[in-house]
């Protein structure tokens, strides 16, 4: 490939948020290699909003599901009419859908993996191997593939997700503390226990013991929740004995980072904010369930999973149909007990700055 030559790139962004961050490396380096070309993001709202501010594209439009199951190729069209040809199209999320669209563009060069039979719509389709499901690849490098099937070099790319804080974010992110009576120098740990799959969600029992034990401790707790997670934020404040900082306010995504980088410790399911908790540079620790922690592993130094290998995990269903033994094994004294010994070894001041 040359890049030098390159003038119009698509890139289709992932759907999920957290996706969209384990993206950040690959394009990053994009960027690097198609300097002089104009890069078009094409994706929902949310991945769009966290990357505005990224420097990663020239253009962004958003998918418009609109005319049926015909969607693909009209939006396809859509994109071409609007900022084609395309020199190259890259698609990071799998469906047959974005293979479609891609094609429906008129890009000369589509590249993707070749699942859910949309590999005669490639001009260059990716093979992956199976392992069960699919094998466990980390999503930075399986994004980075992309680019490294079109002869780059990625070897030396940080697998590293960063996210850039504004000064808006900042701002906010300091009122926001005010707010829920967390200044002053005593360290706060943010906990996110919920997740789109119900087998992703730490038991709210278990969020509110810990809570209780974090008090005793001297330290704060931070809930985080999404729009839909308000009985959710009830049931921990329940189990919690009183109201539990954050519970009643949902903090955006384009300000998480800069609320996760005043605090001392990320606590979460394997969802979204875990990511956001990466790119802050912070000390994660991530509550394994039914999934295989392969596909996100990233080069985060403080990064800890805490997992119970069951005798039927990794099981990837988004419904338990036994006990919920993965997550229940997971128990608030198992993560006071690892919260405090990633703290330590991160050894990490209070309110500063990720390296």
């Amino acid at each position: 490939m040359d890049w030098g030559r390159l003038e119009r790139v698509y890139v289709r962004l992932p759907n999920w948020v957290g996706d969209t961050v384990l993206a950040t490396p690959m394009l990053g380096a994009l960027r690097r290699l198609a300097a002089n070309a104009e890069i078009l993001a094409h994706g929902k709202g949310a991945p769009l909003g966290i990357l505005a501010g990224e420097g990663l594209y020239d253009r962004a439009e958003p998918v418009r599901r609109r005319g049926g199951p015909f969607w693909p190729w009209l939006e396809g069209r859509r994109l071409h009419r609007a900022c084609g040809p395309f020199d190259l199209a890259l698609l990071l999320p799998n469906s047959l859908s974005s293979a479609l669209c891609a094609w429906a563009s008129g890009a000369t060069e589509r590249v993707g993996y070749a699942l859910n039979g949309r590999a005669a719509l490639l001009t260059r389709p990716l093979r992956v191997r199976r392992e069960g499901l699919l094998r466990p690849v980390p999503m930075v490098d399986y994004y980075l593939g992309l680019l490294e099937a079109l002869g780059a070099e990625v070897a030396n790319v940080p697998r590293l997700p960063r996210l850039r804080v504004s000064a808006e974010a900042a701002a906010w992110a300091e009122a926001f503390f005010l707010r829920h009576g967390l200044a002053g120098n005593r360290p706060v740990w943010a906990l996110n226990v919920g997740g789109s799959w119900e087998t992703k969600r730490w038991l709210p029992r278990y969020a509110g013991q810990l809570v209780r034990r974090l008090r005793r401790e001297g330290l704060q707790p931070l809930l985080l929740r999404g729009p839909d997670e308000q009985e959710l934020a009830a049931a921990v404040c329940e189990a919690a004995g009183e109201p539990v900082p954050g519970a009643d306010e949902v903090v955006g995504l384009t300000e998480l980072v800069a609320v996760l980088a005043r605090c001392a410790l990320l606590v979460t399911t394997d969802s979204g904010p875990r990511h956001f908790g990466v790119a802050a540079g912070i000390p994660v620790l991530v509550l394994i369930g039914p999934t295989h922690p392969g596909y996100t592993a990233v080069d985060h130094p403080w990064l800890r999973l805490l997992c119970e290998r069951t005798d039927c995990w990794p099981c990837h269903l988004k419904v338990c149909p036994l006990d919920f033994r993965c997550m229940r094994a997971l128990t608030p004294e198992r993560v006071l007990a690892a919260g405090n010994s990633l703290c330590r070894a991160a050894a990490r001041p209070v309110g500063s700055a990720a390296p």
